[in-house]
Parts: C-alpha cells; structure tokens; sequence
C-alpha cells in the first residue's frame, strides 16, 4: 500500500514539474529566498534608449543686431512615410536645422539652415508594383526630399508651419534631373501636429513628436524621360488633395547662439 502511494505521489509530483515548465516557471519568484527577489525585479527593470548625437554644424547666420542670447538653433531629425499617389516611400533619417528669435523690431524672425535626407526606396518603384524593387531592382525608383525654397515653423495651435519641398528620383532607368515638383512648382507641405510633443530629456533638451499632412497635392513627375508616363501613369501620379499623407515622426533640440559661441 506505502509502496503504491509513494509511486502515485511520485508521478504527480512529476506532473507538476512539468507545469510549471510549460509556464515557464511562473512561480519561481514566490519559491525564491527574498534576497534573490530584488535582483530578479531589478533585472527586468527596462532602461531608456540612448538619446541621438545632433549635429548643429547648419546653423545659418544670425540676422543683422540679433542677439545670440535669444536667437536658438533648432535641428529637428525624422524618419516616417510618404504615400503620394501610388508610391510608398518609408523615409530614411531626415534632418532639417533653422533658427529663430526676436527681431529688433519686436517681431519673430527664422532663418533656414539645411536640409539632408537619405534616399529612400519606393514600395511600388517604377512599375508600380509594390516589393518589385526587392526582386527587380533595375526598376526600383529612390526617392531624396529637398528643400523647394521657402519654409514657416512658427507654430499656430496645432499648425506645425509649412514647408517647400521637391522629390528627387533616380534609378537605373531614369535621368538625372527625374522629379516630382520644381524649383519652379514645389511641393508645399502644410503640416501638423498629431497629439503633444512629448519630453525626452530636459538636458539636453530633447522633444519627440508627429507631424503630418494629409492635404496635400502631388504634381506628375518630370523630366523623368521616355519612362516618365509610364512612371505617372502606373503610380497613379498627378494625385489630388487628400488621396495623400506625409507622416513625419522625429525628435527635436535646440541650442541658443551664445552657446554654441557664436
């Protein structure tokens, strides 16, 4: 009978270590000695990401009497999506630096800096097709956003300000100068915030935020050669007001001029 009974107890012992297995051992902080207990809630503590390096060498040139105490250099680094027509473009690291204070006039004055952004592959490239480029690269389209020539950051409830815009392709079957907008026709991109600014860090200061159009309208591309009708045709491309979006999702510092010693 005590032989029968310790082999039962034996077995169900078993069963249950194989339980707690299956749940991976989800009770093994409660069996723990309690000086193990805070090692294990400080390990699985999470940590925060590490803020990026900003690099404040586009700062422009401050206007005539503007004093570098109140004038700030901003540098605002985004990644995100254009949708425009047919295309997909997931936006590389983008960069844009301006400046802004008091005038002596009382008013607020900005100036443009720079702008750089990687060359990002189009989903749909020059066929259209979305993932062609990965299996035919000779018909993938990369997309460059540069500056059309006029900005406005200064904020106005939820308007982000605007900006100026062309879209730079290339690709093996395009010619150099292919485009969507001109320096003479660019794009104008009149964004917004989506939802607050968020705090990253205080010192530095840095700021995390979305911004985002969905009004936009997006010209044919040009001078794009013997493919461009093809090109606009298979991409849907030129794309009215609101069958488009620009989401920008970025982070944002600032340094005054006299800090920067200038």
């Amino acid at each position: 009978m005590d032989r029968r009974r310790n082999r039962k107890l034996a077995r169900v012992a078993a069963c249950a270590g194989l339980a707690l297995g299956a749940v991976g051992l989800s009770t093994a902080p409660a069996l723990a000695d309690a000086d193990s207990r805070p090692a294990l809630r400080t390990a699985s503590a999470p940590t925060a990401a590490p803020l990026p390096t900003f690099d404040f060498t586009d700062c422009p040139a401050l206007p005539a009497n503007a004093d570098p105490n109140k004038w700030r250099c901003e540098v605002h680094v985004s990644t995100g999506e254009m949708r425009l027509g047919g295309l997909t473009v997931p936006l590389r690291p983008m960069t844009i630096t301006h400046a802004e204070g008091p005038l002596p006039d009382g008013s607020t004055g900005q100036v443009f800096g720079a702008m750089h952004a990687t060359p990002s592959p189009a989903t749909g490239g020059l066929l259209g097709v979305p993932g062609l480029p990965d299996r035919a690269p000779v018909v993938g389209v990369n997309v460059e956003t540069r500056y059309g020539g006029w900005f406005d950051f200064l904020s106005h409830g939820t308007s982000a300000g605007g900006l100026d815009v062309t879209l730079a392709l290339s690709g093996p079957l395009l010619p150099q100068g292919c485009s969507i907008g001109t320096a003479e026709h660019p794009i104008r991109l009149t964004m917004m915030r989506k939802g607050p600014n968020e705090w990253v860090s205080k010192d530095p200061p840095v700021l995390k935020g979305t911004l985002w159009d969905n009004t936009v309208a997006i010209p044919a591309a040009t001078n794009c050669g013997p493919l461009g009708p093809v090109l606009n045709q298979r991409n849907r491309l030129p794309s009215p007001g609101g069958a488009n979006s620009v989401t920008l999702d970025g982070l944002y510092t600032f340094k005054t001029y006299a800090r920067l010693g200038r």
